[in-house]
């Protein structure tokens, strides 16, 4: 049900935004990277210490950005949406007081924001935006290669509850770059993660 409402979220974000002026409209896209950091939940850190191996608690991440924004460039005040893709690079789950991998672990993060840009710095040149989104998305688990039977290989999916901070830098009428913290919090009850965060950047393109 709230994989449903998830779903249904994210179209209606872009039906609300259908009341502005589409000349206010700037579509963009972008290459994102940075470090994720997992906070396990108290059941997965029982499985650990009861078959003494150590999950990753950091995995280096790449990904794109699209979406677009709305509002007079002049103002302080504009708004948009933002549609992310997050992928990790593989991390090793080590036996325990040694570096002998006992499997990998890769995560996806799928999310759409709704975005407050607020103006703290420039005007008609270049501006500095603080922005602040939340919204809905999707995210898995994947572990594999697993040379351990207490380790199963496989994929574990939740829905997630996302929030956004961060900081926009308007390089030119066409490129910004992006300082960007988000916070996923997983909805699916058991879910190895209580929560999860990525710290990073974007280089993106404004049409």
């Amino acid at each position: 049900m709230k994989s449903k409402i998830m779903l249904l979220s994210i179209p209606a974000m872009l039906v609300a935004m259908g009341s502005a002026n589409a000349t206010t409209f700037r579509p963009f896209v972008g290459a994102t990277m940075g470090l994720q950091g997992i906070m396990y939940s108290d059941d997965a850190k029982d499985t650990e210490r009861d078959y003494d191996f150590d999950l990753p608690e950091s995995l280096f991440t790449y990904g794109f950005e699209g979406g677009f924004r709305f509002g007079d460039h002049s103002k302080i005040y504009n708004g948009g949406v933002s549609l992310n893709l997050d992928m990790s690079t593989e991390a090793d789950i080590d036996a325990k007081f040694s570096d002998i991998k006992k499997a990998e672990l890769t995560t996806n993060t799928i999310s759409a924001t709704y975005d407050n840009y607020i103006r703290i710095s420039g005007d008609k040149m270049n501006r500095i935006d603080l922005v602040l989104g939340a919204g809905f998305g999707s995210t898995s688990a994947r572990k594999e290669d697993s040379n351990d039977p207490t380790i199963k290989s496989g994929t574990e999916h939740s829905g997630v509850f996302a929030l956004k901070a961060g900081l926009d830098f308007e390089l030119s009428e066409h490129f910004t770059l992006s300082a960007t913290s988000r916070l996923f919090i997983p909805t699916k009850a058991h879910y190895d993660a209580d929560v999860t965060y990525i710290v990073g950047g974007a280089v993106k393109y404004i049409f």
